[in-house]
This record gives C-alpha cells, sequence and structure tokens, in this order.
C-alpha cells in the first residue's frame, strides 16, 4: 500500500513539472487592442488641448469625467481647496526642501468624513458610462459611509536623479481604508500619479469607467503643477500598458468607489544638508551619525467623485522603505538571539530529564501548547523568506533555527515524554477500577467428602493454573505483530503536523474576517500560547510532585516566549502597523507570572496545599510535616540521640537525624502531638525528604542521586520491576531475614514495605503510585 501511495505521489510530481507552462490566451480580439489604442491617441490628444480648470466648468470627454455621468466633481474644488490650505498651514515661511525628496515608505493614521459628502446613493448609470463591461452587482466597494476609521498607504516613489528635484515624478501606492463595514484586510485600491518633491502628491484610481490618467493635469493645486504634470503625462505615454485596460475589462463586474487622493508633507524640524545627509546614508551606508531617521508624515484629502464622498487625515506618519527595512532586521536578528536562547535552555532542560522519573513529572500537554505556537511562528517565518527577497539571509536564518526548535527539540522531547506517559490512562483506569471493585470474601473450605473407589488422578495430568494460552500457528512461528513504538511515533508526530497545518489555515481564514473577530481570534491565539504552564501545575497536583522542570527552563522560557509576541502590544511603531493594546498586554502578562507564581508555590509550600484532598488521588508525600508522637510511629529512621538530646535543650521543636545518602546530619522541625504547623515549618520541608520506608534524606542528595541513575550503592534497585527492601537504602542489616515479618507474619509492614521501582519511573508503594 505505501508503494502505490509512493507511485502516484511521483507520478503526480512527474505531470506537474512536465506541464507545458503556456499562457492563457486572451479572450479579446486583435480589434479590441486596436480600439483601446485608437481611444487612447484620442484621450491624449484631448489631454494637450484641455486648459486648467475645465473639468469643473464643463467637464472632459473621458469616461466618468462628462457632465452626464453623474459624478459628483463639484467636490473636486473643495477638495483641492483643503490640500491647498493644509499645505498652507505646514510650509508658511518654510522651504519646501526641508522634507524628504523621495518618499518611499509605509504611512498609517486615522480619518474623518466630510460633512460636504453625500448622504445618498448617487443616480450613476453603469451601463451608460461603461457599456463594454457587464456589473454583475449594484453594491458598490470602497463606499465608506462611516464618520471615521482608518487609512494605510504603501508608497513607492520613483528615484530622484541629479538636476530634477523640482520636477514631477511617477509615484505609486497601495491604499488600505479600514471601517467597521469593511473586510477584515479593509477596502483595497492601487493608486498611480505624480510627486512634486518637496511640495505636495496627487494620485488616483483608474479603470474603464474612470479614466484618469488623461485627467491628472486637472487634479493639480494650481496652474504650474497642471502644466508639469501635463509634460509627465506625456512622457508616461512611452511606458503606457494596454494590457492594463484589456484586464479592467475581464474582472469581475463588482463596480468600485475611484479615489482620487491629495498628500502634503510636513517638515522635518531639520536643515537641508541634515536631510540631505539623511537620505544618502539611507540609500548608500556608510555609517554617518545621523541618529533615528525622522519617519514620513504627512495630511491628506481623499475625494471620491462617484460615490460622492470627501475624506480628510491630517497626520499620517510612518518609516522610510530604509528605515523600515533596518528595523525589520533587527528585529529578526533579536528573535534569532531569542530563538538560540530557547533552543539551550531546552537542550538543557532535556539534558536533566534524561530518566523516565523524570519525564513521568512532564506535563507534555504544555510543550504542545509551546510547539504549536512557534511552529506558527516558523510558517509564518517560511511565508516571508518566499515574499520578501531583501533581508533574505536574516529570514533564512531566523527560519533555520525556528525549524531546528520545533522540529528536532520540541516534537522530540514531547515524543520522549509521551512514550513514558503512554499507559498512565490505562494504569489510572485500572487503579480506579481496583478501589471501586468490592472486597472479595474468602471461599468456604471445602466439605471433605468419603473416599470413593476411584483411583488418584495421575500427577502428569494438566492443572488449571490461571496462565493465558499462546496459539502457535501451523508453522511453529508465532505470529507477527507490528511494533508499538513505530505505530505510536507517527501518531504523535502526524496529529502535531496535522493540528499545525489547520491552525496555519484558519489563521489565513481569519485575515479576511471582520477586525473585532480577527482581534478576538488573535487574542485567543495568544491567550493559549501563554496558558503553557497550566497543564504542568494540574500534573504536578495530581502526582502531588512539587517540582518538574527546572528554574532555569520556566524563567527563561517564560521571557522568551512573551518578549516576541508583547512586542506586537506595545510598540506603536510596529513592521505591521498593528493596533497596540497595552491593556491587553498587561494582562497575557500577568497571566504568564501567575502560572509561575503557582509552580512556585507548589515547589515551596506543597503541590496540594490550597487544594482539597478529596479532588485528588490519593498520593504519597516526601515532604511531610514530622510530628513527635509514638503512637502514630511518624519519626523517620535515624535518629541521632546525642545530638537531638542537645537541641532538646535549646530547641524542643526541632530533631538531628541522620542523612542516608551522604551521612551528615540533618535539622529539622518536629511538632508536638497538638502543635499547629507555622510558616517556617511549611517552608523548611523542601529541605529534606522522607521515603516510604521512613528514611530520611537531604532533598538535594536524594534527588541528585536519583537524577544520576536509578541504582546506587545506597539504593541497589537491579532494574525496573525488582523489589527493594527498606533497610538495605543505609547499607545496614534489617531487623528480619525476607520480607515476612516474624512478629505478625506479615509481609512487609508499615515500617519495612518493600519499595518497587514501576514501570514509568516512579517509586510504587503498597500499591500506590509515588514520586519525588
Amino acid at each position: 500500500m505505501d508503494g502505490q501511495r509512493a507511485f502516484f505521489v511521483f507520478v503526480l510530481l512527474l505531470f506537474i513539472l512536465l506541464s507545458p507552462d503556456r499562457t492563457p490566451r486572451h479572450r479579446f480580439p486583435l480589434v479590441v487592442e486596436e480600439d483601446l489604442a485608437a481611444q487612447r491617441e484620442r484621450e491624449f490628444n484631448l489631454l494637450a488641448t484641455a486648459g486648467y480648470g475645465q473639468l469643473e466648468q464643463r467637464g472632459l470627454n473621458l469616461s466618468g469625467f462628462r457632465q452626464e455621468d453623474g459624478y459628483r466633481w463639484d467636490l473636486l474644488k473643495d477638495a483641492r481647496e483643503l490640500s491647498r490650505q493644509q499645505r498652507l498651514n505646514l510650509w508658511r515661511g518654510l522651504d519646501g526642501s526641508l522634507s524628504y525628496s523621495e518618499i518611499t515608505g509605509q504611512v498609517r493614521g486615522s480619518f474623518t468624513r466630510s460633512d460636504l459628502s453625500s448622504t445618498g446613493r448617487l443616480p450613476i448609470n453603469l451601463t451608460a458610462v461603461d457599456p463594454r463591461k457587464a456589473y454583475v452587482s449594484s453594491v458598490w466597494q470602497r463606499n465608506i459611509t462611516e464618520d471615521k476609521g482608518e487609512i494605510s498607504l504603501i508608497l513607492r516613489d520613483s528615484p530622484t536623479t541629479p538636476g530634477s528635484q523640482r520636477e514631477p515624478k511617477e509615484i505609486r501606492a497601495d491604499l488600505g481604508l479600514y471601517v467597521d463595514s469593511g473586510p477584515g484586510n479593509g477596502w483595497q485600491a492601487s493608486l498611480q500619479g505624480a510627486h512634486f518633491a518637496g511640495s505636495y502628491s496627487v494620485l488616483s484610481t483608474s479603470s474603464t469607467k474612470f479614466n484618469a490618467v488623461p485627467a491628472w493635469p486637472q487634479f493639480a493645486l494650481d496652474s504650474d503643477g497642471y502644466a508639469a504634470m501635463k509634460l509627465l503625462n506625456t512622457t508616461l505615454e512611452k511606458t503606457w500598458d494596454r494590457r492594463s485596460a484589456i484586464d479592467d475589462l475581464e474582472q469581475i463586474g463588482l463596480p468600485d468607489c475611484e479615489l482620487i487622493v491629495w498628500l502634503v508633507p510636513k517638515p522635518l524640524g531639520l536643515s537641508e544638508s541634515h536631510v540631505r545627509l539623511i537620505e544618502d546614508e539611507l540609500v548608500h551606508p556608510e555609517g554617518a551619525p545621523i541618529g533615528q531617521p525622522p519617519p514620513l508624515s504627512f495630511s491628506a484629502v481623499i475625494l471620491s467623485p462617484d460615490c460622492g464622498y470627501l475624506l480628510q487625515a491630517d497626520n499620517l506618519f510612518g518609516p522610510k522603505a530604509e528605515a523600515y527595512i533596518r528595523l525589520a532586521d533587527r528585529l529578526l536578528m533579536a528573535f534569532c538571539l531569542l530563538l538560540c536562547l530557547q533552543i539551550i535552555l531546552l537542550k538543557r532542560q532535556m539534558e536533566k530529564a534524561a530518566t523516565p522519573s523524570k519525564r513521568s513529572r512532564i506535563a507534555y500537554q504544555g510543550l504542545v501548547i509551546s510547539a504549536l505556537g512557534d511552529g506558527l511562528m516558523l510558517l509564518f517565518m517560511i511565508s516571508l523568506l518566499m515574499l520578501d527577497e531583501a533581508g533574505f539571509l536574516v529570514v533564512a536564518a531566523a527560519s533555520f533555527l525556528s525549524g531546528i526548535h520545533v522540529a528536532f527539540l520540541e516534537v522530540k522531547f514531547v515524543f520522549d515524554i509521551w512514550t513514558v506517559q503512554v499507559g498512565d490512562p490505562a494504569r489510572a483506569e485500572y487503579e480506579r477500577q481496583r478501589r471501586s471493585a468490592p472486597p472479595q470474601t474468602p471461599a468456604p473450605a471445602p466439605t471433605p467428602t468419603p473416599a470413593s473407589d476411584e483411583l488418584p488422578r495421575p500427577a502428569t495430568a494438566p492443572r488449571l493454573d490461571g496462565a493465558t494460552p499462546i496459539i502457535i500457528t501451523s508453522d511453529g512461528e508465532e505470529e507477527e505483530r507490528p511494533p508499538a513504538g513505530r505505530a505510536s511515533f507517527a501518531t504523535i508526530y502526524s496529529r502535531f503536523y496535522f493540528t499545525l497545518v489547520c491552525l496555519m489555515f484558519v489563521s489565513l481564514w481569519a485575515l479576511s474576517w471582520p477586525r473585532w473577530l480577527r482581534s478576538w481570534y488573535a487574542n485567543g491565539l495568544v491567550f493559549a500560547y501563554f496558558s503553557l504552564w497550566w497543564p504542568q501545575i494540574y500534573r504536578n497536583t495530581m502526582r502531588n510532585c512539587r517540582k518538574a522542570l527546572s528554574w532555569e527552563y520556566v524563567l527563561g522560557k517564560s521571557l522568551t516566549q512573551t518578549v516576541p509576541v508583547l512586542y506586537w502590544y506595545f510598540a506603536d511603531g510596529n513592521i505591521l502597523s498593528i493596533e497596540t493594546s497595552p491593556t491587553s498586554a498587561h494582562f497575557l502578562l500577568a497571566w504568564v507570572w501567575l502560572q509561575v507564581a503557582i509552580m512556585a508555590s507548589q515547589q515551596f509550600l506543597g503541590p496540594r496545599r490550597f487544594v482539597k484532598d478529596s479532588w485528588c488521588p490519593s498520593a504519597y508525600d516526601y515532604h511531610p510535616l514530622l510530628q513527635d508522637d509514638v503512637e502514630a510511629g511518624g519519626m523517620p529512621i535515624g535518629l541521632v540521640a546525642s545530638a537531638s538530646e542537645a537541641k532538646d535543650k535549646e530547641d524542643v521543636t526541632r530533631k538531628v537525624f541522620d542523612c542516608a545518602i551522604c551521612m551528615n546530619e540533618i535539622d529539622v522541625p518536629v511538632l508536638s502531638k497538638t502543635e499547629p504547623a507555622r510558616g517556617t515549618t511549611w517552608l523548611e520541608r523542601v529541605n529534606y525528604m522522607v521515603t516510604p520506608c521512613r528514611h530520611i534524606f537531604h532533598a538535594a542528595c536524594l534527588e541528585g542521586w536519583m537524577d544520576l541513575s536509578s541504582s546506587s550503592n545506597a539504593i541497589e534497585a537491579r532494574g525496573k520491576g525488582d523489589e527493594l527492601h527498606p533497610d538495605v537504602v543505609r547499607g545496614a542489616q534489617p531487623e528480619f531475614q525476607g520480607d515476612k515479618n516474624p512478629k505478625t507474619g506479615e509481609i512487609g509492614g508499615p515500617k519495612n514495605e518493600p519499595l518497587r521501582w514501576g514501570p514509568s519511573g516512579e517509586w510504587t508503594y503498597n500499591g500506590r503510585t509515588t514520586d519525588f
């Protein structure tokens, strides 16, 4: 079956690779292209004969510019007046050279809808305006009806050549308008226009129902700009793409609100020489001390003549393209350093959790949560690697480190822990059934029957011994079974990557959701990503385990995992222009450190200090409060009498014992029968450990010994499943030989209960699973 799948994939790849790359034929005949070329010739002849201001007076013979088309060209005068007023207020008494001559970059801000805008729908007959295109819907796209919203502009300016600083240049932009009624990624539009360096820029959309390129000079703020833009349009005729008009005819007939944008730059507050030095250093870095480059800043006026609205934005700002790339490289380098730190921390934790006993305490669910979040970051890096070629090396390095961290370390560690804990649910169910089963009463002794005349059964007669029969096939070989390890390995890897791919597709789908829903989804993902320690807290409580992970890993992981995410919540000028939310950031940060604080309380105060006993299964406590009660028999073995008598003279609440590993004294607090525990007594419990055999150890001694191996000179366990007599722990002779107590006749007992090394790396005592 696997061979058939591989063959099918091979044939599919061969078909894709060998398929000819044919350019699809255009469905428009050559006559359409000839008509468009002739139309363009007429339009540029109109451009040469029209005068400034003719559009407002009697219109132009262009699609969307005729008076009978129904567009609100009366708003053009108001829009130009608003833009002139912005320019006058910003540049009164200043030279235009105090701003950037090249404005490639990304700006963002908010806008308001002017009261001059139309309140209803304009009576526009699209069939008359654009008869060559069939519109399938009467709902207009990019129609802004809200009073306010957000705007983003990605500007791509033409490079400035020497001696042409004052001449207009071609400029392109991608505009995004974000309102509550719009789609999740906002209303998008592509703009093209002219940039007057040090003065202003004017851009517009263009389509078959809005032939704006020949009418660009009519959008100028004064007659000088009109003459310069006429010259610019003449030169643009050489680079006109004839396919653009045909492609617009092929698009789905959804009417879009056309847009005209005026951008007025704001003064930088620097001298002309300093501004030129900053621009030269950004384009050709030589190490000049320019400091932090000032951002781009504009005021904007936006007019939609066919939808009849006027928008005004007073503060659009953002970084220049060169400064943006530099900031992105620095952030990626910082992310690489954080990834290296996470890899080091995870490797050290994997080395410390090399034994089954250590792995059985760790909750792999928390590692899965962390790995899924890091996997989404890895997929984002791979997508960025395919889209952006500028910072290829840095993005490739970040993708490589992220892949090593997720695929080769986190998922491998999850699998190692899962193989140890895979039988936990079955064992828990068995233990639950065993506890709930009714006690069995001993069967009555059989009544002796009188001797019969039958002969006794032969000694070779089969007897029932309770063993499970093994059925052997006819060829004498046992039936082969698939190895469970390989199936488990494939299962956990396939589940993880399937979940990761599903999360990726849902996240891509979420980009088209409304902004409020997309924000809820993103915050939910971050909240789940920051909840990585709750599974460990739950496992510590259920197993009565104080410490499973090193504090080096817990603190380091909490810091390195939260810093990259919280950057988007705190930084106002982040590279993705994501709206900040310091309140949400503080809540998420408190959520993470609340989990860390609970884990600290579990170590120092006990994992079940604030949990009812009825909520958890019974488990042995290795850090008990010692009570000086002879009847209860709770005092450990190894009391140093002379030292304790001397201690009693000073403080009756303390005793001295002998550690069974290092053979040094342990000074521990001991409570009387009626004395309540104090705060210091609860905290001092972490310094010693008492095993089920009632021997006391330094906590560091026993944990350090068990970190090295499950067998030692002091604790002789020959392997998993071997029983260990408690008195052998100290290397001393037991009070009686064997497991049977000659005084009571019982096996083991409260003082001499045998320990067993369990299958998952834990000690079992009297049928109960225990842990350090």
